[in-house]
């Protein structure tokens, strides 16, 4: 069972071969954002991370899929909330936790008598 740090260095260490502006480079950031946001996922990614067919590049290639198939006018696109998605599904992290644009806005109520003397 891999650790949080130790998800994050197999990340990097794929990142390596690739260059920051590169499609699977920005799958690996998007992946570490989530990972620190919600560390018990960590373990599964890390998991995923040693099998065959579970590399960023690979991630990737589904993200690309999703784009050509969605293409308008011979250009394709997968917008960040889509990419997450993908990205959860593809690493089995879906059942765990919401992504960010499924979770309920909450609404914080505010008593104006707390700011009355």
């Amino acid at each position: 069972m891999k650790t949080l740090a130790e998800t994050i260095a197999m990340i990097e260490e794929q990142q390596k071969a690739l260059t920051p502006d590169a499609a699977p480079w920005c799958v690996g950031e998007q992946l570490k954002d989530i990972i620190k946001e919600t560390p018990e996922l960590a373990p599964i990614v890390g998991d995923d991370l040693d099998k065959k067919g579970f590399a960023l590049t690979d991630c990737e290639k589904k993200i690309a899929d999703f784009a050509k198939k969605h293409a308008k006018n011979g250009v394709g696109f997968c917008g960040p909330a889509q990419a997450d998605k993908i990205i959860r599904e593809f690493y089995g992290l879906t059942n765990v936790t919401p992504t960010p644009a499924e979770q309920p806005q909450r609404r914080r109520i505010i008593n104006l008598a707390d700011f009355m003397d």
